[in-house]
């Protein structure tokens, strides 16, 4: 591990705006809802017949998730922000880790690194410690807000704790898919596809198949009901499973080879395409 901390300074350093304007869109994300929920009613009394309406539509359901306490504002920002969070974190973390792993393993430049004083895993740690630290920001932000918006201290610090829990996950399976393939573009298909598997499994369980909700991180993330009964123990099983694909990318780096992912690049074709008479 060598040298690991030298990397992560300079991935922060050469990252920082990237990571300012992710965490600032997802802090806006949450924030927003909080304040466009409060000044659309006049009343609690149409603030329960909105609820209520929200509640019986399936599609509102399927692309938000669980309607709970829809007729107060955490509820309210909880449903409406929490998947869309959780997609947000996804994907800055899965542009870092691409961007500091199988970026620069293809176009060379870790190669560069790799012959100074450093250790073999390194960059890779190192990457995957930069990922940490965003999401870590990206939480904070986001609880920080809807504590001084003023909404209840835990259930806000739990939407921030879940969120970057959510991004911790996707960060782990980011470098499982850059152990994987051996291009960019291929690690950011083979993740997206994860990110966007997840949020299918959670909108189908949510919908009528309670079961699929529990196969999602982004079920996970909405299971600890924040402003509707908060409860942690779903936080740990975020926790359990971005350990598990933090050391499932690192026991595949070790037996990989450099340069190259484990699953076979696909061949191009066989000739060049012939070029049509004029």
């Amino acid at each position: 591990m060598t040298g690991t901390w030298s990397f992560v300074r300079a991935y922060l350093r050469r990252d920082r705006w990237m990571l300012l304007w992710w965490s600032l869109a997802a802090t806006l994300l949450y924030w927003s809802q909080a304040v466009s929920v409060d000044g659309l009613y006049e009343t609690q009394a149409d603030f329960d017949r909105a609820a209520a309406s929200m509640e019986s539509n399936a599609g509102f359901v399927a692309m938000t998730g669980p309607a709970r306490a829809l007729n107060t504002i955490g509820g309210q920002v909880t449903w409406q922000s929490a998947a869309f969070g959780a997609i947000l974190a996804g994907l800055m973390s899965m542009f870092l880790i691409g961007r500091h792993t199988r970026a620069e393993e293809e176009s060379g430049r870790d190669e560069m690194l790799r012959a100074a004083a450093v250790g073999r895993q390194s960059t890779t740690m190192a990457a995957f410690v930069t990922a940490l630290i965003a999401n870590s920001v990206l939480g904070c932000l986001v609880a920080l807000s809807l504590v001084a918006y003023p909404l209840a201290f835990a259930d806000s610090l739990a939407l921030g704790v879940g969120v970057a829990l959510c991004g911790i996950f996707f960060s782990g399976v980011a470098l499982i898919s850059a152990q994987l393939t051996s291009t960019t573009r291929a690690m950011y298909g083979l993740t997206g596809g994860a990110i966007g598997l997840a949020y299918a499994l959670r909108a189908v369980g949510d919908v009528g198949t309670p079961a699929l909700s529990w196969l999602s991180p982004i079920g996970w993330y909405q299971a600890m009901h924040p402003f509707s009964g908060l409860r942690w123990w779903p936080a740990l099983l975020l926790v359990a499973a971005s350990v598990g694909a933090a050391a499932t990318a690192y026991a595949v780096f070790l037996r990989r080879d450099y340069g190259s992912g484990v699953l076979a690049a696909r061949a191009g074709p066989p000739r060049a395409a012939s070029t049509p008479d004029p």
